[in-house]
């Protein structure tokens, strides 16, 4: 459309309108439009095209999974389904095995089987993840994988003898106890005991517990220990007939169900300290210590006429020990073991099941004169007996582990001009009787204001 132009002139302000000039701004725009072609208004990236392609090809991988079924059971037909059709063999496999399944080891085969039908010549393309796939096809080569269901499974086997070995060999087992039926009994009496166990009851009448049971009616029946008797009397007797309880070793119960008849009544004093003991985590018996329907021993019904040979059952190194020179008067009769330990549990939880809170307060009970407190005290002594002591019993002087001066080498090995502690040659009277402590005699502490060296 043609228009005209109006230019402005001079400083008066007028304008003058020139029709000649068309403008044809528009016409030409027009024309450059139509023969220069527009671009795009969206373009796809390299990057986009790649993410996208990266994309189904994961998706595609995963449609692997989605033909295992829930007994762990695949079939070929189902990975050829889910992957792109790539080959004729490919195909014509798919619709041969459609219907035959892998199962266990046989997944592995099948997953090998396909990798060698894409390995074929027929099957070429130029997509890169093909490509790649058969790459791995080739590299699998022919061989069927070995699968792992025959290799031993430690999880599911009973113990490791039997998996490798089968049952060729004979492993160990664990004891285990033995099941009983549930007996029904009821209670029959102590007279109906009598017409068998006269014996044992005349000899358990004797007895500290049988001595009160005269007193004290009912407190100490048979049946109160051993159980209901009328099905062990209905079945004409026997050891451990009819649910009866024995307590010996031959009974089925466990050691737990056997002391718990001892409890109920030997709960309270030193056995409060029973559970959890180092007795009774070794699953010791109360019956290995003590019998109850014989007067063995003086006092607490003891298996053996004296407690220390009690103890020296299971404790025979200790029993070597106190024949040594230097010892506790425990075969004297003086001590007995019980003096200072307590086998029923350390109240304190203290080592070795002694009696006090600490190996020196243990001591401390005959041995005050060594409790201090002391104005120079002695650190070792302080710490602990033993470190000096052996109170079982040893061949030196006052149960000492190592004879004098050795003992006080150990620490003060460079006393007095000596690696040894001594110089012999110069001065016995280091060595000779009581060595150290001729000079040094109170060892055990010191309360004199001039005995820091424990002088007298």
């Amino acid at each position: 459309m043609p228009t005209c132009d109006v230019e402005l002139c001079g400083g008066g302000g007028g304008y003058v309108k020139n029709c000649g000039r068309i403008a044809v701004d528009i016409a030409s725009s027009e024309a450059s439009s139509a023969q220069i072609p527009q671009k795009p208004k969206f373009r796809l990236s390299r990057k986009y095209l790649f993410f996208t392609a990266s994309a189904l090809i994961f998706c595609a991988s995963l449609g692997l999974a989605q033909s295992v079924k829930a007994e762990g059971t695949f079939t070929v037909a189902g990975i050829n389904s889910t992957l792109p059709a790539w080959s004729a063999a490919a195909k014509s496999e798919q619709a041969s095995q459609s219907h035959q399944q892998y199962a266990g080891g046989e997944a592995v085969s099948a997953l090998s089987s396909f990798a060698q039908q894409i390995d074929k010549p027929a099957a070429q393309s130029n997509d890169q993840a093909f490509a790649a796939l058969q790459e791995f096809a080739q590299r699998l080569g022919p061989s069927q994988l070995v699968s792992i269901k025959a290799l031993p499974k430690f999880a599911e086997a009973t113990n490791a003898w039997d998996d490798l070995f089968g049952n060729k060999g004979s492993a160990p087992q664990a004891a285990t106890p033995k099941a009983r039926p549930a007996v029904d009994a009821h209670f029959v009496g102590s007279k109906t005991c009598l017409t068998c166990h006269a014996t044992q009851t005349a000899a358990f009448e004797k007895t500290l517990m049988g001595r009160i049971g005269k007193t004290k009616k009912g407190m100490f029946e048979c049946e109160n220990c051993h159980g209901p008797g009328s099905a062990h009397v209905k079945a004409g007797g026997g050891r451990g007939v009819g649910g009866i309880l024995s307590f010996g070793a031959t009974d089925p119960r466990t050691v737990e169900e056997r002391n718990e008849v001892c409890l109920n009544c030997h709960e309270k004093g030193d056995r409060t300290a029973w559970k959890g003991s180092t007795h009774e985590t070794r699953g010791l018996a109360c019956t290995n210590c003590h019998t109850v329907m014989a007067a063995v021993s003086e006092k607490h019904q003891l298996k053996t006429k004296i407690e220390m040979e009690t103890c020296f059952q299971c404790h025979k190194q200790k029993r070597a020990q106190m024949q040594s020179s230097a010892h506790m008067p425990v075969r004297e009769g003086k001590l007995t073991c019980s003096n200072c330990h307590n086998p029923h549990g350390s109240v304190f939880g203290t080592e070795s099941l002694i009696r006090q809170a600490s190996i020196n307060d243990n001591c401390y009970t005959c041995h005050a004169d060594k409790r201090g407190p002391f104005l120079f005290e002695h650190m070792p002594v302080r710490e602990n007996c033993l470190n000096c002591h052996d109170p079982h019993g040893t061949n030196h002087e006052s149960m000492l582990k190592v004879a004098r001066p050795r003992l006080c080498a150990q620490c003060h090995g460079f006393a007095h001009g000596g690696q040894t502690g001594m110089n012999i040659t110069n001065n016995a009277f280091y060595t000779l009787q009581h060595a150290c402590n001729n000079c040094h005699s109170q060892i055990h502490g010191s309360n004199s204001p001039s005995g820091a060296y424990f002088h007298r």
